[in-house]
């Protein structure tokens, strides 16, 4: 039943999609400098939206979302009930939300186990798509010359490394997005808060970045998916180095104010660095606008927040794993399947991807965006969305055979 889909997770550990190194996030021992930015972060702009938005009887939410019902766009509505009552039951787990947006409408929206509409969840890796974003922005601005460029030409104020060879010099920048580094790291063969285990090591150090660039390789750039958290995190400084700002600042300014995103938290590291590695939390709303600009084509409100180029570029496959899985700059890729006037590509759909399951997917022949937060973070109840998106949501849909 599971097909093409299925989820093998002794493949997917060997290439990395195993990210449970989140378990220990906070008291274990990473920073938690983590900032919460409300409305009153931009509080002139909110004032003349609220004041606006008041005249209507509508809160800003409101205005920002329209809201449907499946009917109105082509879902069937007793296939979401099926599933919303497995949710219930327990049958894939602790899910806590799950949103379905279709022709720019949230047409189903529900919150289990005592999680609401407002409340923040942590996103864990779904962070790297959100870092990812940013770095196309900074490209789009001319910050970055090119994803061919080496990523020690972007940290110039270290120049005195360790472990430097020819495969460090010729690390690209394109070779970090694709988590392609050829830096020897392993997240897998030692328990998460282990001294051995490089992400306790990363986020014990007093240099996040001299760290990760510190590291010795263990193969050519470009040539082996070895799944990194480590590369996300360079990041950070990458985004830090071109802008001048830390990656929170440049979100907020160029990412989340345009998408009215105004209420997040963001744990910083060492140095001030944001993580960009795993420490987002979000509404499942404002994820969901994520997906929604994706779907776009990086516009929103007839602006262009990231070139379709980068959209483009960031959720085709550059590298092809088990399962049909693919995956891009910090984005996975599945094949669509179940119609036949579709004959299914591997970078069909787009999922922003994090431990415990958190999901963002992006379902651009469907005109569909699932969202879907969780608290599976151990056990044999993982990755569910995965699951019951294929299963119901998708099935769900009349309009396209």
């Amino acid at each position: 039943m599971m097909g093409r889909w299925e989820i093998r997770r002794t493949d997917l550990q060997e290439q990395g999609k195993m990210d449970s190194s989140y378990r220990n996030t906070g008291p274990s021992g990473r920073r938690q400098s983590t900032r919460l930015h409300p409305l009153h972060v931009l509080f002139p702009l909110i004032l003349v939206c609220y004041i606006s938005c008041s005249d209507l009887g509508h809160s800003p939410d409101e205005i920002d979302w329209r809201i449907g019902s499946p009917e109105d766009v082509q879902l069937d509505g007793s296939v979401l009930t099926d599933l919303t009552s497995r949710i219930r039951s327990g049958s894939y787990g602790e899910i806590h939300s799950l949103l379905v947006v279709r022709h720019d409408k949230i047409v189903w929206e529900e919150y289990f186990r005592g999680s609401d509409r407002d409340a923040l969840h942590p996103l864990y890796s779904v962070t790297k798509s959100f870092a990812s974003t940013l770095l196309g922005i900074a490209v789009d601005q001319g910050k970055i010359g090119s994803l061919r460029q080496t990523v020690l030409s972007l940290f110039p104020e270290y120049t005195d490394l360790r472990n430097v060879d020819a495969y460090k010099r010729a690390m690209t920048l394109e070779d970090v997005l694709t988590m392609r580094s050829g830096i020897q790291w392993d997240e897998f063969s030692t328990p998460y808060g282990d001294p051995r285990n490089p992400t306790s090591q990363l986020s014990a150090s007093s240099d996040w970045m001299r760290f990760i660039l510190d590291q010795p390789m263990s193969d050519p750039p470009g040539t082996r998916f070895r799944y990194n958290s480590g590369c996300t995190m360079l990041l950070s400084g990458i985004i830090r180095n071109s802008t001048h700002l830390q990656a929170e600042e440049f979100a907020r300014e160029h990412l989340f104010a345009p998408l009215n995103i105004f209420e997040y938290q963001w744990e910083r590291g060492a140095q001030g660095v944001s993580n960009t590695g795993w420490g987002l939390r979000l509404r499942p709303r404002d994820m969901a606008k994520l997906g929604r600009l994706f779907l776009h084509k990086g516009k929103r409100g007839g602006k262009q927040i990231v070139s379709n180029a980068w959209i483009e570029n960031s959720t085709s496959s550059h590298v092809t794993l088990s399962g049909s899985f693919g995956y891009g700059f910090q984005w996975w890729m599945l094949p669509l399947e179940g119609f036949t006037s579709h004959a299914p590509r591997q970078d069909d759909i787009k999922i922003a991807w994090g431990w415990g399951d958190q999901f963002i997917f992006v379902i651009p022949l469907l005109d569909m965006v699932v969202v879907s937060t969780a608290g599976n973070y151990s056990g044999p109840l993982q990755d569910q969305a995965i699951t019951f998106v294929r299963d119901y949501v998708v099935r769900s849909v009349q309009d396209v055979r």
